[in-house]
């Protein structure tokens, strides 16, 4: 199985949703709910029914085949031009749901199309994260979902009818193992650490949001790949966050592998090189990717991942920072590793 099909780094990353070295008050893992697939879990939602969007005019230039990446935190023509110059072939973004469609029935495209025809014009590829709900959208009810899944739906398919042909994938969600992004996405990310609000999601209602915007995409837009929302490295089991290897171990079984084309990692280093030895931090470092590959050979699923984040801080906060010539180092280092160890 040819494991990794690109590399993802995400340059300059200041925030990470673990915190190493504190002790954490043991709870219930979230226990998948049975079902024969989950993907099917909302099947009656997957029609896309009345929804209809006029595609947008986007002047495009032919783009390679994926390879590198680089998550922006924001796009506008001198990010582009420095992407291209990097070497960079492929854009990562988050397209939030709430600036898109503030209002039920309301879109909202001009920032959108710019974003697209940005991208798209300088012949990078780009991926789109779909997340952070609007307010009207939003549900409080730890027993189901936090949003309304049949308005994210008709989002998911106005946001590839008006660009069917330009996005080489969609992020559906984003880290569904934490509480801070499942139940409270788009939120200040410090504070909503330092916060046990919330409920991570249950991976059955995950895979089920994922098998509804899977239908939606494949009937809009049948070449975009559905690519399968990145976990938050971390050891952590409680309200807030639950270790990714279990959780994505939960998604497997509940059956992600039927609707997804692309499983997306955060790797991140922790303020650790690249090169130092995978049990350091309790694997909280760039080796866990490994252990990715172990628990998908588990499960018997062969799907391309991509390294969606990857980054090491240079600011103190949720990780440990490093220098600015480590963070330069340390990338370099990782896209070697990478190269070399999951081609």
């Amino acid at each position: 199985m040819n494991r990794f099909v690109g590399l993802f780094l995400l340059l300059g990353l200041i925030a990470c949703q673990t915190e190493l070295g504190v002790e954490q008050t043991p709870t219930a893992v979230p226990t998948p709910t049975p079902i024969a697939t989950a993907c099917d879990r909302f099947a009656e939602l997957g029609d896309a029914g009345e929804t209809a969007v006029s595609p947008a005019n986007i002047n495009f230039s032919e783009a390679p085949a994926p390879r590198y990446a680089v998550h922006t935190l924001f796009m506008d023509e001198t990010i582009a031009g420095l992407a291209v110059e990097a070497g960079f072939d492929t854009v990562v973004q988050v397209l939030p749901w709430r600036d898109v469609h503030p209002a039920a029935g309301q879109f909202e495209w001009a920032a959108a199309d710019a974003l697209v025809q940005t991208v798209r014009q300088r012949g990078l590829n780009l991926v789109l994260r779909l997340d952070m709900p609007p307010a009207w959208a939003g549900q409080n009810d730890p027993a189901g979902l936090p949003f309304n899944l049949a308005a994210y739906a008709d989002f998911v398919t106005a946001v590839a009818q008006r660009y069917k042909g330009q996005i080489l994938g969609y992020i559906i969600w984003n880290e569904p193992n934490l509480a801070a992004e499942w139940s409270r996405s788009g939120g200040d990310l410090e504070a909503h650490w330092a916060s046990f609000a919330g409920w991570v999601a249950d991976p059955a209602d995950y895979v089920g949001v994922l098998g509804v915007a899977f239908r939606r995409i494949r009937a809009a837009d049948p070449q975009a790949l559905v690519v399968g929302g990145g976990l938050a490295p971390t050891n952590e089991i409680s309200p807030r966050a639950v270790d990714d290897r279990v959780f994505l171990e939960q998604l497997w079984a509940v059956g992600m592998a039927d609707c997804v084309d692309v499983l997306a990692v955060h790797a991140y280093g922790f303020g650790l090189s690249p090169d130092a030895p995978d049990d350091i931090h309790n694997n909280l470092n760039l080796g866990r990717i490994g252990q990715v590959h172990e628990i998908m050979q588990a499960a018997n699923v062969a799907k391309p991942v991509w390294i969606t984040e990857l980054g090491y801080t240079v600011a103190d906060g949720n990780q440990p920072a490093v220098s600015e010539t480590q963070q330069a180092d340390y990338l370099l280092a990782a896209q070697a590793r990478a190269a070399e160890e999951w081609p």
